[in-house]
């Protein structure tokens, strides 16, 4: 019989956490190459590696193989180890330090319904931790510490963490809790926001892409992607060279907004591209659907996230 993960022996069976992140992929539990997801025994633990995708587990070098040793050590505060880690081949996603925490499988994901209860004043769910907003990376990790006898986590203006002792009762808590979110929103399926056609057109430097006009009034983001993949620029008019200009000044993909809401996604990959249009789908579902009870990411969150040397490096911006 094969083993769900990892064994005692180190025998490894990959398959459950690559199906999960298969289903956990797209932009009602994930948003461009947002979430990730490990399996661990007592010696190694294995995590999504930094900018990948969720359905893309299966591809070369998606998964990082790190001593639990390493993980633990550098969660527990030591700076060498930190570097140890993140010097890893293929690099660890950022959250690492969430998936050196205690559970079999621990999975992170921005499921729409959650990020509506996260994103507003709503008091915490039954049975679920409720963490205030936090700098992604070890501060988060050691709030959810804070509550370590909780399952499962509620991240504020971030999204959800579950710990379960399989792929499949972590996929199972995953959807029971963002359904309770939808529910108490009024969401049904048919609601949720749908991808619409990425037609890239390149630009100097990258590549733009036509996304619907701006309705709010001015920048808000309400998560941390928002901030990273789709942060706005204001230019008087939508042309070429504000483009390339744009490019030239910040290699981050992003949002060029007009006085009048007119928008084009812009990055310099395709890949990213279409990371900047999926986000700014769900950003502006979630701002629709909250209206005024919209609580955004404090601005000195948004600037610390933006600074970060793991953010950098998963956007390709020289340090």
């Amino acid at each position: 019989m094969e083993c769900d993960g990892i064994d005692a022996d180190g025998r490894v069976n990959l398959q459950p956490l690559i199906a999960l992140g298969q289903q956990l992929s797209g932009l009602a539990w994930v948003q461009g190459p947002g979430g990730n997801l490990s399996v661990k025994n007592a010696q190694m633990l294995v995590v999504k590696a930094s900018g990948t995708r969720l359905g893309d587990l299966h591809a070369p070098n998606a998964l990082a193989h790190v001593p639990m040793a390493l993980a633990q050590t550098a969660l527990a505060g030591d700076e060498r180890a930190e570097k140890a880690l993140f010097n890893i081949t293929p690099r660890p996603s950022l959250e690492t330090w969430l998936h050196a925490l205690p559970g079999r499988y621990v999975v992170h994901t921005h499921p729409l319904g959650v990020l509506l209860w996260a994103c507003s004043a709503r008091k915490a769910l039954p049975d679920v931790a409720d963490i205030g907003a936090a700098l992604p990376g070890r501060d988060l990790a050691l709030a959810l510490l804070a509550h370590s006898a909780a399952d499962a986590w509620l991240l504020r203006n971030h999204g959800l963490v579950v710990r379960a002792s399989s792929a499949r009762q972590a996929l199972q808590m995953t959807r029971q809790i963002d359904a309770v979110c939808r529910r108490a929103f009024g969401v049904r399926a048919g609601d949720l926001p749908v991808l619409p056609p990425v037609v890239a057109q390149p630009v100097p430097g990258g590549f733009i892409a036509d996304i619907s006009p701006q309705h709010a009034s001015e920048a808000r983001y309400l998560f941390p992607d928002a901030a990273v993949l789709a942060a706005q620029t204001s230019v008087a008019e939508l042309t070429l060279e504000a483009a390339g200009a744009k490019l030239v000044a910040d290699a981050r993909p992003g949002v060029l907004v007009t006085p009048l809401g007119s928008r084009w996604a812009v990055a310099r990959t395709e890949t990213q591209l279409r990371d900047v249009v999926e986000v700014v789908t769900a950003h502006d579902w979630l701002l629709a659907r909250l209206g005024n009870g919209a609580v955004p990411l404090p601005d000195s969150m948004t600037a610390a996230i933006l600074a970060m040397p793991a953010e950098r490096f998963r956007q390709g911006v020289a340090p």
